[in-house]
């Protein structure tokens, strides 16, 4: 028994070691810069951490062939214990899983920067409603830090569809267009659900400056990364212009100057129609 569950150590351990993917995540590079402030780095570290760990660890035995799992030696006791780690990660959805006909919706729900982005608008709102004496100003901060996470998957819309899926969109007869809207106002609806107790306004325009820049990136790229990672993208040029045009038009949209806002959307619309055609052309 002590040798499996060295083995299940190993495995675990070997898959810590795969969770690389957050080196092309944007929010790894202005976190490595929030690092500067003692302050911050503590908790932005620590949700970083739990996230890339707490899947890593679960149903360890589950990447183990079946049949082979069957030849160990094993007592009824034993194998009872071993359950815990053995919960297959590829069993039938929930009820609750039915409710989320849309793909998109699935898969973002899948990856570590929704959960991410999660934990952080709970923070936030938590802050916001429940401090005794909150500033406003960190409203908009906050919720730039939601779009933040989000962004990457705004960079690369198609990157847990794999090379299959990518096909299968390029050869639909959806127009381009459609395809990447369909896509990324998926995003923009998360980015509300999320922002709702800070600064939505100011968190849709971040979301379309985002979006703006990533259709690129999205369209070119042949990126892709597994579930229950960190998105994978590329930070320099395009996450590094997605994180300056966010932070500039959300903060200042989420202050009252709609123009932003303005500015954002018809660089989303004028991105979404470019890239849409050239999605057509491949």
């Amino acid at each position: 028994m002590i040798a499996l569950l060295r083995a299940i150590a190993i495995t675990a351990y070997r898959e810590i070691r795969t969770l690389n993917s957050i080196q092309g995540n944007n929010f790894f590079w202005v976190a490595l810069l929030l690092s500067m402030q003692p302050e911050s780095m503590g908790f932005i570290w620590t949700l970083i951490g739990s996230l890339m760990i707490v899947p890593a660890l679960a149903a360890p035995l589950a990447r183990i062939p079946e049949i082979r799992l069957a030849l160990w030696p094993l007592s009824q006791g034993q194998a009872r214990f071993l359950r815990i780690f053995a919960r297959p990660e590829s069993q039938a959805s929930p009820w609750l899983w039915r409710l989320l006909p849309t793909l998109e919706l699935r898969q973002i729900l899948r990856t570590l920067d929704f959960w991410l982005a999660a934990l952080i608008a709970a923070a936030g709102t938590a802050y916001r409603y429940l401090y005794s004496n909150p500033e406003p100003e960190a409203y908009p901060v906050l919720s730039m830090m939601v779009v933040l996470c989000l962004s990457t998957m705004a960079q690369n819309l198609f990157v847990l569809d794999g090379l299959a899926g990518r096909l299968r969109w390029r050869i639909s007869p959806a127009r381009g267009y459609k395809i990447l809207a369909r896509k990324g106002l998926v995003l923009v609806g998360i980015t509300v659900l999320l922002t709702g107790g800070l600064s939505p306004v100011g968190a849709v325009a971040g979301m379309l400056a985002a979006l703006a820049v990533g259709h690129h990136f999205s369209v070119f790229s042949q990126i892709d990364s597994p579930p229950w990672r960190f998105t994978m993208g590329e930070f320099f040029p395009y996450g590094f212009l997605q994180v300056i045009g966010l932070f500039s038009c959300g903060i200042s949209a989420a202050r009252g100057d709609l123009v932003y806002l303005a500015i954002a959307g018809a660089a989303y619309g004028i991105s979404l129609l470019l890239y849409g055609w050239i999605l057509e052309q491949q």
